[in-house]
């Protein structure tokens, strides 16, 4: 089951890495913030027993930057591109697994970053694997709603575009209530609270999506991308997170949330990669840092580059080692809750980044 797992999940972090067309970003360092996570909505409990999804793991710096213009929002900007599908995930996997109890996965992903235009548009991966049957997801992508909770510059009209492994475009919305299921949404305890803000429910087979919002070039655009698996108790079942954006400095890192369900401690390994997307992109992050905060927004785990990890060797054996040595990878142990991954760069740098978040519990 492990391997059938890894397989799914390396296939989804090889589709984000294919990338985009290339663009470049200036470098500003600013110093690694420390997280407090603030949940927005608690949705309507599902069935299985396990931890409730809460929304918008959203983690907020300590010391917020303070920028040299402070946007106003006045106007609501429209994405600037209109994105075509960036990647074309293959799964292929080498046995066919066990299914996981239910509760005892993955309940929610998130990740909060900047959302611009060209290959800084911000694409959320995700894998849904165990079962034939049809899951319904709620995808979200918010950004006015991030003022509220410290949000300098919120992107203040997001969108987002849902493709198959195909790149087919399955689902887009921009302002959630004219999504078809709208009332579908609201029924989840999920509606977004600002009018402006996408989401779209939907049933999915399992199988590997990708989940893009465009954005705009400058600094109105940090946005948030989730995916909510409504239906804990039934398979298929929330596999792994695989987030690639702009992972700027300050408010502009790039921070990937995770809820773990079930009543067992689950092993995850946690991957920030940049050096390794070099000719898939033209402004890679060049020296990727990782570190984990749990609900109380204290730090369980970090790492600067992967072979310093106390677990690399298990991380090896997994077949998740990166491929270049500067880039970060750590193995924690967790119990059921909240957990967030902050990925920024070890030297102030800025660029393209990859987060991955892996359940690899045997």
């Amino acid at each position: 089951m492990q391997t059938w797992r890894l397989t799914f999940a390396l296939g989804i972090a090889t589709a984000l890495i294919a990338g985009l067309p290339s663009a470049a970003r200036a470098q500003s360092p600013s110093p690694t913030p420390t997280v407090t996570i603030t949940p927005t909505i608690t949705p309507t409990p599902s069935p299985s027993g396990s931890p409730t999804p809460t929304p918008s793991i959203t983690p907020s710096p300590s010391t917020t930057p303070s920028p040299s213009i402070t946007p106003t929002p006045s106007t609501t900007p429209s994405p600037s591109i209109t994105p075509t599908p960036s990647v074309t995930p293959t799964i292929n996997p080498s046995a066919t697994p066990t299914p996981t109890p239910s509760g005892e996965t993955l309940l929610n992903i998130s990740t909060r970053a900047r959302a611009e235009t060209g290959d800084n548009v911000l694409i959320g991966g995700f894998i849904l694997g165990n079962g034939s049957t049809l899951k319904p997801v709620v995808v979200r992508a918010l950004g006015p709603s991030l003022g509220a909770r410290g949000v300098v510059s919120p992107l203040l009209d997001p969108s987002l575009q849902l493709f198959n492994s195909s790149g087919q475009i399955i689902a887009s919305n921009n302002d959630w209530m004219t999504d078809p299921n709208a009332q579908q949404v609201i029924d989840s305890g999920l509606a977004p609270t600002d009018p402006r803000e996408a989401a779209v429910f939907t049933t999915l087979a399992a199988g590997a999506y990708t989940v893009v919002v465009p954005g705009i070039d400058g600094t109105q655009n940090i946005a948030l991308v989730e995916v909510y698996d409504v239906d804990s108790i039934n398979l298929p079942l929330l596999l792994n997170i695989s987030t690639r954006g702009f992972v700027d400095t300050g408010e502009g890192m790039m921070i990937a949330g995770v809820i773990v369900g079930g009543t067992v401690p689950k092993t995850l390994v946690v991957r920030g990669l940049g050096p390794s997307l070099a000719g898939a992109v033209g402004n890679p992050l060049p020296n990727p840092t990782v570190t984990i905060f749990d609900s109380f927004g204290f730090a369980i785990g970090s790492n600067d580059d992967w072979q310093n990890d106390p677990n690399a060797s298990t991380i090896a054996t997994l077949n998740l080692a990166p491929t270049n040595t500067l880039e970060a990878a750590t193995l924690v142990t967790v119990a059921p809750g909240s957990y967030t991954a902050i990925l920024s760069d070890a030297t102030g740098n800025t660029g393209i980044g990859l987060v991955e978040i892996y359940n690899v519990t045997q």
